[in-house]
Order: structure tokens, then sequence, then C-alpha cells
């Protein structure tokens, strides 16, 4: 069960001889830089230890650098921290939901952060390229919606309903499944930042025989975001389906059957 935790397994990977964004192996010609993952921006000074760093060309690293600063804004809000007003590229809306006033951030693409991290855990945890077109779906900590019956009065103060995403039982199913392969001490596993991001996977198939891996993601605690609109814990979990195949050193998901209560049905690190 491959796995990185300790310093020596974070230091096998910075080696890794092609970039994990574009695929490309690495020549001599190249303007080659580093990409932390997560962001370092995302942690606490004391949380910074041990971080992933995998090997990027600069230019493909480059094109993250907004994304990297809009998932650093909204994790921040977990350490009780808000930018200065007018210096933050979080575009915040007011908003009503189920009769409640709410606050809520238009334009973050949290799917793309979390494919970021999966793409990059993917080739530290096999040595491998995941492509950014790979088959997925993610359910990431905070539901993500629609907004209807926007309206300008007053302008500074735009009022809408949100619509939110109410989600899918394959969110509960996948978080049942990493939790019955961390019982079984049976996943493939990356946990750094003083274990402070945690990711563990596992491998299976669909009906017709194709891979599929199914993970979890947890950043500090926060899929206690959920708790503000009233509901249960809400994880990070989904699935990949690589064209390539499994990797030969990846982990099968258990077909034993471990019972437990499942308390947090849609938290893949809950009770």
């Amino acid at each position: 069960m491959p796995s990185l935790i300790t310093q020596q397994d974070f230091r096998i990977v910075q080696t890794l001889p092609f970039c994990y964004l574009c695929g490309e192996h690495f020549k001599l010609s190249d303007d080659i830089n580093r990409d932390h993952l997560p962001p370092s921006a995302l942690f606490e000074k004391e949380d910074r230890d041990v971080p992933l760093i995998l090997p990027t060309h600069v230019d493909c690293n480059a094109e993250e650098h907004v994304s990297d600063e809009f998932i650093g804004l909204f994790v921040s809000t977990i350490h009780g921290r808000r930018p200065k007003q007018g210096h933050s590229r979080l575009n915040a809306t007011a908003g009503q939901f189920e009769g409640r006033s709410v606050t809520f951030c238009k334009d973050m693409n949290i799917h793309h952060f979390i494919l970021r991290c999966v793409r990059g855990f993917h080739a530290a945890l096999y040595h491998g390229w995941l492509p950014e077109d790979t088959i997925n779906s993610f359910h990431p900590p905070l539901r993500g919606g629609l907004i209807d019956g926007i309206t300008g009065k007053p302008a500074d103060a735009v009022q809408a309903m949100l619509l939110l995403d109410k989600g899918v039982q394959q969110h509960a199913l996948f978080s049942k499944v990493v939790k019955e392969n961390r019982i079984a001490s049976n996943s493939d596993k990356v946990v750094s930042r003083n274990g402070k991001c945690t990711y563990e996977c596992v491998w299976s198939n669909w009906d017709d025989g194709g891979p599929m891996c199914i993970f979890g993601l947890k950043i500090y605690e926060w899929q206690q975001f959920e708790l503000r609109f009233g509901n249960e814990p809400r994880g990070c979990t989904g699935f990949y389906s690589p064209a390539a195949g499994q990797p030969k050193n990846a982990t099968r998901a258990t077909d034993l059957v471990f019972p437990f209560e499942n308390i947090d049905s849609l938290d893949p690190f809950g009770k």
C-alpha cells in the first residue's frame, strides 16, 4: 500500500521526472520550479511541515496562482481570518436560503482545486501522470448551487435565492467505502502539513471492468462548513477513472464488510 507519511517519503517524490500538470518528462533545457500541494497559504505557519512538493514547469505552475488565491481565502475562514475590504478576489454575495440570510461566494471553482490536488496525489503515490480530462466526479465539503432571482435594490446589496445542490447518494457511498477501508487498514494515503491534510483512496472497478479510484480529502476541519446551513458535516470525496488503468501498486478496495455506526454519512473522515 503506497503512502507518503514520513519526511523521506516526501523527499523521494520531489525528484519525479515529469510535470504532474502537463505530463511531459523534463528536459535539461526546461524551466522548472516546485509546486507545494496543497498551497502553503492554506496552512498556519506551525502546520507547514511536511509539505508535498512536486516538480513542475514554470509556465504550467503559473496558471494555478489565481486558483490558489481563491482557495486560500476560502480556507482561511477556518482560522478566523478575513481579507481586508478591497483586497480580496472573492466575489461575495448576500442571499437567502430557506428563509435565512447567508453570504456565499461566486466564481470560485473548488472542483478545479480538488482535481489539481488529486492529480498531484496520484503522481506522488503511483509515479504516473493523471490527465486533467480524466473522467471524475467530486463532492466538495461545501455544496455548490445556482443563483436565482437576482435583483439590484440597492445596487450594493444584491439579493438572490441560493438554490443549493442537495447532494447525491453517491457522496454517502464513497464516504462509506473510504471508512470501511480505513477500518481494514487498507488504503493508499498522503498525510502532510502536520497532519492537517489527509488523502486516502482505494481502487475498484465499474460494472464494465473500468478502473475507479474512490478517495477522501480532508484539509483542517473543512467538513464543518456545511454546518452553517444546519446540516450534518459534509466532507470531500469522489472518484476518478483513468484511461491508463489502475496503477500496478494501487490498493484494491476490501470485499469484507465492517459494521460501524456511520453517523456522519457524508464525511469520509467522520464518525
